[in-house]
Formats: structure tokens, C-alpha cells, sequence
């Protein structure tokens, strides 16, 4: 059966002639028939078998749900009575269960969790448009557990996930599931993600819950829930409320899933991780051999055809280092939302330039809250840095690899200074006065665009050269010394 059905209602003789194999009795009256075709719809399958979970799950593919819901669920749902939206329809309503919140898995016999989550597109792509939340976190039961007996490894085990594309203007019944599949998380990937949880864990036990980052990890994330910015909650071993957080995938991590890797390449391998090393040990020491050699000596030991003072050098030169090819992603940092930076120093250890992040929409920034910024976003991610000694002569050397997190007491004041007075400034058209590295602490804000042509439109009407969000370099030098694979 394609799981397709008219909408609406009516249907006649041709309805059911078309429908016959149904073997089901059809009403004319558009909810009675939707409601008589759901009832039988809903035992359609084994909910102690994950196979035939994921079939009937695949009848779904192409497919809205106001094609296939009752109407009464329909209005529930358009009423805003769903308490959770529309993976509480498809849950209730599609798939005939209440799950509720429990510590087991949706289809408990099945080991299956059903999760429910949007894509967007972007260009001919389909990306993650936001993190999966996988559960809520209990940090006073948490502390208690380990990784092989943990809640979280027994719900998140075998996931059903159930992905639909959603496009603005259009109502949630109306969205079509893109994807339905059963899916567990490769070997490789779930020693790095065991990891992350042990990484989560262990602030917590350290009573510094209030400190959790989405930096912090690689692919699995502690990130902030509630409805408001200002809850909080207790943690054990702290008088310091935390923040409420829930284990989530990372988007960057979705993404990679949403596309079977096929434009990806491994950096490690299975074996490696096995062998008791972390994804970050095992990068460390690709970089090893190479420490002490100018960039243009490994260039030529690696083959790497590329001009120096080509932009893309140093990006090339670090996936040769890698192992991965020039026109591949690095798989293990696309599914940890990593930042990859190169960083020359200069004698007295100052980075030579300033890291930057993508230009900002000036008519966009001044719409963001902090909490929900896309600066606090980027300040909450991982980096990578390559980092490069320059000598007397000009020419860097590899001096070591470090990654990084920013601290988040410096993201929640120092940066939140510069991107509140950011929001200021333009809503009041003084663009020429925005924070300043020698004004900032952290960061600050410059030109970012290709010339002085490549400009943006203000909210003022006016147009004016593309900018972003810098972190400053005196900062970045304190950082690389202090913090070193903080």
C-alpha cells in the first residue's frame, strides 16, 4: 500500500474502486472515512518488530500528514492542543502510541526510539535545520550512571527517524517526510560520541553543570532547555543553579546523516578509536611528524600543488595532513560542527591576523536576542587550530595543534558587550563607531567584505560594507598559551 489517500473527503465509486485492495469500508463524509482508513492504519504493523516499524514509518515518504490524519486530530493539532507538536502527531496519530516521558524507548519491545525532526533547503541541498534533542538531562541521576548502562545509550540505542522538509509559509500538516529509516550510529561514530557523554558527565559530577558548553563536545551536545533564558535548576555538588539541558545531536552532526557521507571522508579510523585514544589524540598526532617543518617543506613531502599565497593553502595542506582528499569534507569535524583555523604567529606570539566569522546581515542582527545569536552560536562551537610560528625570514614553521572552546564566562559578558553594543549601534546608524578590538576585551568588528563595493543593505536604508565579528588577536594569544585543548 502507498499510503496514499484522498483528501478532503468524498471519493464516490471511483474512490472506491481505487481503493478496493483496502479491503476496508469506506464513508463518503471526509472525517468518518479518515477516521475508519486511521483505525486500521494504525495496526498496519508489528510494534515489537523494528523492520516493520520502519516500513509502515516509510508509507510516510512524500506524504503530509493532513493526507493521512483524521480530521478531529487535525483541529487538535491546528488548535495548538498537541502539547508536542507535530512528533506528538506522528506518534498519536500516525503511528497509535503514547509513549509520554519515559526512560525507555518509544516502541518499547522494539528497542525503537521515534524521533522527529526538520530539514530545510539550502541551495539543491537538504540540511539540518536545527540540533535532535534526544532527552532531557537529569543531573542528579546522571552522576550515578555509566556509559554502557546509562538511560541515554539504552533509549537512543536504534532511533526512527522521521524527516520532513519545512518551508516557510507553510503550515506543519502540510510539511512532506523526506526521509523515514531506522538508524544507529556507526561504530566509529559512537565511540566519539560515548565520549562526549562521559565529557558531559563529568562537569556535572564536578558541580559544574552551570558551565556546560555545546563547545565542549563533538558530536553529542548538553544544550540549553526551557522556555525561558532565565530557568534554572539545582545540580548536585554546587549551590551554583544550572541551566536545564537535554543531550542533543548537533545539526552539523545531522547533516552528515541527512547525507550518508557521501561528500565526506573520514580522518580516523575505527581501530583507532578503539585503541583508547580520543578523536582528538588521534588528530594530534597526524600533526605530529610534521612539527618544526616549514609549510612549504610539508607541502612538497605531501604533494600539495598549491600556490602559498593561494588562499586555500593552509586548508589544503591540513587535509593532506588529514589524509583527506582536496575536494572532500573532514568527516569526524563536519559532524562536530568544528571550526578549522590556521593561526600564524608572530615573534612575540600574537596571532598575525585576527580569526573571523562569516559577515553578518546588518537587517538580520538587529532582529537577534543574545541567548539565540548566531555569534553566542559560534562562540558555543569547537575550534581547530593549526597553528604556525613565523621566523625571522617570514617563513612559519608548525609549531603545534590545539583545539578549543571559548570560555563560556568570557562568551557571556565580554562577547555579549561587544554583540549588544553591535545591535546598538546600527539601529541608531553609527556604523562608524562599532566596538573596536583596542574598546573589546574578546572581540570586535571590521570590514569583511571583497572590496569597498561589496556592501549590505542598513536598516536605516542605506547600504553599507559587509562586516563581522572578529576575535581579537591579544585575546587569542592569552588563549592559545592559557588554554591549551581546553
Amino acid at each position: 500500500m502507498s499510503g496514499t489517500y484522498p483528501k478532503g473527503g468524498g471519493g464516490g465509486l471511483l474512490c472506491q474502486l481505487r481503493f478496493a485492495h483496502l479491503r476496508r469500508v469506506w464513508f463518503v463524509e471526509g472525517t468518518t472515512m479518515r477516521r475508519r482508513a486511521m483505525v486500521a492504519h494504525q495496526r498496519d504493523y508489528d510494534p515489537s518488530d523494528p523492520a516493520s516499524i520502519e516500513a509502515y514509518a516509510k508509507r510516510l515518504v512524500g506524504h503530509c500528514l493532513r493526507d493521512l490524519l483524521p480530521g478531529d486530530q487535525q483541529i487538535t493539532y491546528q488548535s495548538g492542543a498537541g502539547k508536542g507538536g507535530l512528533g506528538d502527531l506522528v506518534e498519536r496519530g500516525y503511528f497509535g502510541i503514547n509513549p509520554g516521558n519515559i526512560s525507555e524507548p518509544d516502541f518499547t519491545e522494539a528497542g525503537v526510539e521515534l524521533k522527529t525532526t526538520p530539514v530545510k533547503r539550502v541551495g539543491k541541498r537538504l540540511r539540518a535545520k536545527e540540533r535532535l534533542v534526544l532527552q532531557m538531562i537529569d543531573y542528579d541521576v546522571v552522576c550515578g550512571e555509566n556509559w554502557e548502562s546509562s538511560s541515554f545509550k539504552s533509549k537512543n540505542d536504534l532511533l526512527l527517524l522521521m524527516i520532513y522538509l519545512w518551508e516557510e509559509g507553510r503550515a506543519p500538516l502540510d510539511y512532506v517526510f523526506k526521509i523515514a529509516r531506522l538508524w544507529s550510529p556507526p561504530e566509529e561514530d559512537l565511540e566519539i560520541i560515548r565520549d562526549d557523554w562521559e565529557a558531559i558527565v563529568a562537569k556535572i559530577r564536578d558541580g559544574r553543570a552551570h558551565e556546560l558548553s555545546e563547545g565542549d563536545t563533538m558530536y553529542l551536545a548538553a544544550c540549553t532547555k526551557g522556555s525561558k533564558g532565565s530557568d534554572r535548576r539545582s545540580q548536585p555538588h554546587s549551590a551554583e543553579p544550572a541551566k536545564p539541558r537535554a543531550f542533543s545531536f548537533k545539526a552539523s552532526y545531522m547533516n552528515s546523516v541527512i547525507e550518508e557521507s557521501l561528500e565526506m571522508q573520514s580522518a580516523v579510523s575505527t581501530d583507532e578509536l578503539r585503541s583508547g585514544r580520543t578523536l582528538e589524540d588521534v588528530v594530534h598526532e597526524r600533526f605530529r611528524p610534521f612539527i618544526g617543518m616549514t609549510a612549504p617543506e610539508i607541502a612538497e613531502q605531501l604533494d600539495v600543488r598549491v600556490n602559498r599565497s593561494a588562499k586555500a593553502f593552509y586548508h589544503l595542506l591540513t587535509k593532506r595532513i588529514l589524509g583527506v582528499e582536496p575536494d572532500r569534507k573532514i568527516a569526524e569535524f563536519e559532524k562536530a560542527d568544528i571550526i578549522v583555523r590556521t593561526i600564524r604567529l608572530r615573534p612575540d606570539s600574537v596571532p598575525k591576523e585576527a580569526v573571523s566569522f562569516k559577515a553578518f546581515s546588518y537587517l538580520d542582527l538587529i532582529g537577534q536576542n543574545w541567548e539565540d545569536s548566531d555569534l553566542r552560536e559560534n562562540l558555543t562551537r569547537r575550534f581547530f587550530f593549526v597553528i604556525y610560528q613565523l621566523g625571522a625570514d617570514g617563513v612559519p614553521r608548525l609549531l603545534r595543534t590545539q583545539f578549543w572552546t571559548p570560555p563560556i564566562r568570557d562568551v557571556d559578558t565580554h562577547a555579549r558587550e561587544c554583540f549588544e553594543a553591535t545591535v546598538d549601534l546600527i539601529r541608531e546608524d553609527k556604523l562608524d563607531y562599532l566596538p573596536r578590538s583596542a574598546d573589546e576585551e574578546m572581540c570586535h568588528v571590521r570590514p569583511h567584505g571583497r572590496n569597498a563595493q561589496d556592501t549590505l543593505p542598513t536598516p536605516s536604508g542605506g547600504r553599507a560594507v559587509r562586516r563581522s565579528f572578529w576575535l581579537n588577536q591579544r585575546y587569542m594569544a592569552r588563549q592559545l598559551v592559557t588554554n591549551r585543548d581546553s
